[in-house]
Parts: structure tokens; sequence; C-alpha cells
């Protein structure tokens, strides 16, 4: 599988793991907030929402980069002088 494309795989993924997860986590820690009720709460969904693509979006830049130093990494030995 390509780079690019499993790092897209990955960040997807990641996304609805994090979409899912937060949004079980939040109402719970919503609703044990004195005052707070379902309608309150619900103007946080797209804050979660954010909140789950940024994590997504750095989760797979991060894999492209580890992957692009890995590759510069491998030529850097390959192209050392034997001592």
């Amino acid at each position: 599988m390509k780079t690019v494309l499993k790092a897209i795989f990955i960040g997807v993924i990641s996304f609805f793991v994090c979409l899912i997860g937060n949004l079980l986590l939040g109402a719970a820690v919503g609703a044990m907030i004195p005052g707070g009720d379902e309608f309150l709460n619900s103007y946080f969904h797209p804050l979660y929402t954010a909140i789950t693509l940024l994590i997504s979006l750095v989760i797979s830049c991060t894999y492209l980069i580890v992957q692009k130093i890995n590759l510069l990494l491998a030529k850097i030995e390959d192209t050392k002088l034997p001592d």
C-alpha cells in the first residue's frame, strides 16, 4: 500500500475513533456538570468534531513525516562510504 493512501486510511480511522470517543466521553462529562443538559451540551458537538479533525490531521501528518525521515535515513546509510 502506498504511503499516502496508508496515511489517509490512518487519518480516517483515527477521526472516527476519536469522534466516537469524544462524543461518548464528552456526553458523560457534560452530564456530570451541574446545570448541564443535552441542549447546552449540543453546542459542544461541533467543537468535538473540530478537535477530532485536528487530531486526525496531526496523526496523518506525523505518519507521513516519520516515513519520509526513515526514507532519508535509509538513503543516507546506502550512500555512506565504508570506513
